[in-house]
C-alpha cells in the first residue's frame, strides 16, 4: 500500500512532461515481497457532500474534525485583562456579539475561523465557574455546542494553544469576538 499520494502541481507537471516525451508514467509502490513493485490503482474519492452528515467543516488548522466529548470549563487570569473563562486545557474560549441567547449564528466560513466548542453533554466546571450556567445548545448540523451564561463558546483558530489570546476584541464575520468573565460579561479591553 502506498504511504504517500502523488498529487499536486509538481507531480502532475512531471507526469505531463514524461507523457510528452513518449514515456508511460505509472504510480507504483514497493510491496513487502523482496522489492518487486505493483501498479497502484487510484479511484476518485466521493464528493464532499457524501460526508456532510458525518463531519464538520474542516477548520484552517491541522484538525480536520472538531473534537467532541466531555468538556470542562475553568477560569484563568492575566494582568491587565482580569479573570476569564477557558476550556479545561487552558485554551481561551470566545463569545460573539452576533449570537443571541443560547443560539449560535456562526456557520460556514465563520465556523472555520471561530471553531465551535462541541461537547457530548453539559460541561463540568472548576473553581469560579457557575456549573448551572454551563450547558450545551444545538447547532443546525445536530451537534451540541458548549454555552456559558447564554453565550455559545468558540475557539479561535488564530490562537496557538493554551495561554494565547489573539481573538479578544477582533471584528470578523459581522461580529465582535470577546472573552467572557465567570459572570458572563464581556472582558474589558486587554493590554496585550
Amino acid at each position: 500500500m502506498c504511504e504517500r499520494a502523488f498529487t499536486g502541481p509538481r507531480f502532475i507537471g512531471a507526469a505531463a512532461a514524461a507523457l510528452t516525451a513518449g514515456s508511460v508514467v505509472l504510480t507504483s509502490c514497493a510491496v513487502g515481497d523482496g522489492g518487486t513493485s505493483g501498479v497502484h490503482e487510484t479511484t476518485t474519492p466521493p464528493p464532499a457532500a457524501a460526508f456532510e452528515h458525518d463531519a464538520q467543516t474542516p477548520p484552517p488548522s491541522t484538525d480536520r474534525i472538531l473534537p467532541t466529548g466531555p468538556k470542562w470549563l475553568e477560569t484563568d487570569e492575566i494582568d491587565g485583562l482580569g479573570t476569564f473563562v477557558v476550556d479545561g486545557t487552558g485554551r481561551a474560549v470566545y463569545a460573539s456579539s452576533a449570537d443571541t441567547a443560547n443560539e449560535s449564528t456562526c456557520r460556514g466560513s465563520c465556523a472555520d475561523t471561530w471553531l465551535p466548542l462541541l461537547a457530548s453533554g453539559d460541561p463540568a466546571g472548576g473553581i469560579g465557574i457557575q456549573v448551572s450556567a454551563a450547558r450545551t445548545v444545538p447547532r443546525p448540523d445536530g451537534s451540541a455546542q458548549v454555552a456559558y451564561q447564554g453565550h455559545p463558546l468558540y475557539w479561535y483558530a488564530g490562537d496557538k494553544g493554551p495561554g494565547t489570546i489573539e481573538g479578544h476584541g477582533v471584528n470578523l464575520f459581522g461580529a465582535e469576538w470577546f472573552l467572557i468573565t465567570p459572570d458572563g460579561d464581556r472582558v474589558g479591553t486587554a493590554n496585550r
